[in-house]
């Protein structure tokens, strides 16, 4: 089977023995429609902003779906938001709301919002029914999927990711996985992405490698691709990034700018995927 992840054509297997770790139990499902938009599923406010630009600003008719958009109703505020200078989750959480409206604006889109509370304001998590009746409810069809990789580790980003995996081997829904920032790049890119010379002291692929066989896909499965952004491209995704006002300070790691630098900024990384059908 042939898979196009905007516009790269791949030819990748699936090791017809492996299954995901998740005991998954999914009966709603999106369809797999060739006129249907690109779905990308955004695990938190900003991810489909930070990792997938090319993606979002493309010629292409776009639906971004944030999974755990829920608001807190809770005394607690958690680390992340106290970093952010929050004292109150609830408002936090608002604010987000509209700097992402804000940010998807500048690429003519706009989002889905499932109400899911992310990782720090949640006990435990969603089980796979729950996410995957919630998304046939906002997407009924899609022609291509672009969920995160799980690099990084991130509860939340694992969930999606697998979730995705399991709807896309389902009913082949063309896949793609992508990198996300800043985990992708916080020791900067491999020089595979990035054409500089690599570095012996730095070898960023061993947390790469690890986040993509832990997938419930087979490694040889994932086939890469590179989009380096031109310049009007960089600035709009920065000018969006920036839209982020209670996020964008701690992701760029403050007067580091990490997020802009100019060996961050313009690279982003998705792995195109065939899987098996149940």
């Amino acid at each position: 089977m042939r898979l196009e992840c905007r516009g790269v054509v791949e030819q990748v297997c699936l090791h017809p023995h492996l299954r995901p770790e998740r005991s998954w139990h999914i009966t709603a499902k999106v369809k797999h429609a060739e006129g249907a938009p690109i779905l990308v599923l955004s695990p938190h406010l900003d991810d489909a902003v930070l990792s997938t630009w090319s993606v979002i600003a493309g010629p292409h008719e776009v639906v971004v779906l944030n999974v755990f958009a829920g608001v807190p109703e809770q005394d607690f505020v958690p680390r992340w938001d106290r970093l952010a200078g929050a004292d109150d989750s609830t408002s936090h959480m608002e604010a987000r709301l509209s700097e992402d409206r804000a940010a998807l604006a500048l690429a003519g889109r706009s989002a889905i919002y499932l109400p899911l509370l992310e990782r720090h304001y949640r006990n435990g998590d969603p089980d796979g029914e729950q996410v995957a009746t919630a998304l046939r409810g906002a997407v009924p069809a899609a022609s291509l999927l672009f969920a995160p990789a799980g690099i990084g580790g991130h509860e939340d980003h694992v969930l999606v990711r697998d979730l995705a995996i399991e709807l896309s081997r389902r009913i082949r829904l063309p896949l793609c996985l992508y990198a996300e920032l800043p985990y992708a790049a916080r020791f900067g890119w491999p020089s595979w992405v990035s054409g500089a010379p690599p570095d012996p002291a730095v070898v960023v692929d061993v947390d790469w490698e690890s986040a993509l066989s832990g997938a419930p896909v087979a490694r040889s499965a994932l086939s890469s691709r590179v989009r380096r952004l031109d310049d009007e491209q960089m600035s709009a995704k920065l000018a969006a990034m920036k839209r982020y006002r209670t996020q964008f300070p701690l992701l760029n790691q403050g007067p580091i700018g990490f997020l802009e630098h100019p060996l961050v900024l313009p690279f982003e990384v998705a792995w195109s995927v065939i899987t098996d059908r149940r």
